[in-house]
């Protein structure tokens, strides 16, 4: 068993380079040894704690409309062994994004998070000066509410390529036990148009995203 912890660990190394194929490669091999001998991500991590980062650049108000911030941050948390929620500046309605993991997921979720949250509004800049035609908040919430959902699509085909990742990619019970503390995680929001291409779009984008560049980054 010795050996095959040493021969996962160093996979898990390789799935940190640069090169995109080499890492994929690494990763997808060594998620099924980890499967194969019933070790989990736990059998490899350091010991870690539980952390609580505060996001100050990532937030939104009530009267935005920006539900999309809130349902692709949630979505990329739970993706990411981490959870999301939103701390209230006293006497405002200025809400500032909080991702809660271990140490080592919650940086990684915060890279991929703040990676995924500039690709959108980078989008949707662009959308909104070629869409003149219709209102900007509606193009920015329909492409984002598509690319969210396209995300999640991506994210569910990953799961049925690799079933047996799910005997590895296991949510830290801390984490868990602190998203029962937080209890209902929805919001309100103001409503805003729908542009259904701009959503379209969105959606092509998010089941297209791929975010191993940004977890080479941060690893």
């Amino acid at each position: 068993m010795a050996d095959i912890k040493e021969r996962i660990q160093k996979l898990l190394s390789l799935a940190t380079s640069p090169n995109e194929n080499e890492a994929k490669a690494a990763l997808l091999k060594a998620k099924e040894l980890m499967a194969k001998h019933k070790l989990t991500d736990a059998d490899f991590k350091k010991e870690d704690e539980l952390v609580h980062l505060l996001c100050e650049d990532v937030e939104w108000t009530t009267d935005s409309g920006k539900i999309w911030l809130v349902k692709l941050c949630t979505l990329i948390a739970d993706n990411y062994l981490c959870t999301a929620s939103w701390q209230t500046k006293k006497g405002t309605r200025t809400h500032t994004l909080v991702i809660t993991g271990l140490s080592e997921d919650a940086n990684i979720c915060k890279e991929v998070m703040g990676y995924a949250i500039g690709f959108v509004e980078s989008r949707v800049d662009y959308l909104q000066r070629k869409r003149r035609d219709v209102d900007g908040k509606t193009v920015a919430n329909s492409y984002a509410t598509g690319f969210t959902l396209g995300l999640e699509i991506a994210f569910e085909m990953q799961k049925d390529e690799h079933p047996e990742w799910g005997l590895v990619v296991v949510k830290p019970q801390e984490v868990n036990d602190y998203e029962q503390e937080l209890g209902n995680r929805n919001v309100k929001t103001k409503k805003t148009g729908f542009d259904p291409a701009s959503y379209m779009k969105g959606q092509v984008d998010g089941k297209n995203f791929n975010a191993q560049r940004v977890l080479a980054e941060a690893n």
